[in-house]
């Protein structure tokens, strides 16, 4: 587990990437459904600064969460960065400024988060093809 300050931190050593933080949960079905799409969306533009970060904010004090979300992470070969946050899901929330999950932040390479996409608007769920819009457009940028 790491908290949010020590996440920021290993967030700005990505600088000079585009990165893509991805936060789930075990209990999030569509997390769980996205996620593959996420780490092929990685492999597809890591030669031109793309860099996934994963961030659970699965329980911590729920060891069967807990190894939940690695044997998910095992499962799917997921080789990028893998972060548990180390606080409770509302912190976690609050922190991240998110009001639920699946969501999707999106930083450029001088380490500002340019997007959020988030499902909080009922009536405007955010899609795949949103995520990889977003991500050429940074990786595009100089």
């Amino acid at each position: 587990p790491v908290r949010f300050e020590e996440f920021q931190r290993r967030l700005a050593a990505r600088r000079g990437s585009v990165v893509v933080v991805e936060v789930w949960a075990t209990w999030c079905a569509p997390c769980l459904e996205r996620f593959p799409h996420m780490l092929d969306l990685e492999r597809r533009y890591r030669d031109r600064g793309l860099r996934l970060v994963t961030l659970s904010v699965d329980n911590r004090d729920d060891p069967q969460a807990v190894a939940e979300a690695r044997r998910f992470l095992t499962r799917h070969h997921a080789a990028s960065d893998n972060y548990l946050l180390d606080e409770n899901v509302l912190q976690s929330f609050e922190k991240l400024d998110l009001l639920g999950i699946p969501a999707v932040l999106v930083f450029d390479r001088q380490g500002v988060r340019r997007h959020k996409l988030t499902g909080d608007d009922p009536n405007r769920q955010f899609t795949l093809q949103d995520v990889e819009r977003a991500v050429l457009g940074l990786l595009s940028e100089r």
